[in-house]
């Protein structure tokens, strides 16, 4: 939603976004509000609902959720080898090795990780451990 856009009859955006939202569902509700990087509010829409919500001219976009399968290093699919799989059918040749290269982007030597004028580190060794 655009924030400058918003009437003066409303005093936050918040109210604005629930009279946005009861104009197209008696039941929906509020889940979160946006406010920092974009300006907005997620709810739980049936799909006509949704329709209605994106007909408002005060309505920029409507997103659907996205739900997002967790990947990790463990997985062939993160490290792009179910792509392969098929070409050594009959092979069983080095079929607990992975060689490969991940690429994090981390530089040590950026100013980012330089922790000059920080300070000895106080980490929670045994012995720290132990007082507590």
């Amino acid at each position: 939603m655009a924030k400058s856009d918003m009437p003066i009859s409303f005093n936050h955006h918040s109210v604005w976004y629930k009279s946005v939202l009861e104009s197209v569902s008696d039941s929906a509700e509020i889940l979160y509000t946006y406010d920092n990087a974009i300006h907005g509010f997620s709810s739980r829409l049936t799909h006509e609902e949704a329709e209605l919500l994106r007909t408002k001219g005060e309505i920029l976009k409507v997103l659907p959720e996205k739900i997002y399968k967790t990947l990790t290093t463990r997985t062939p699919h993160f490290l792009g080898l179910d792509k392969i799989v098929d070409m050594f059918p009959e092979s069983n040749e080095g079929s607990d090795v992975i060689i490969g290269v991940l690429d994090s982007g981390v530089w040590p030597e950026s100013k980012s990780f330089d922790d000059m004028d920080m300070g000895p580190f106080l980490g929670l060794g045994k012995e720290s451990v132990n007082q507590v």
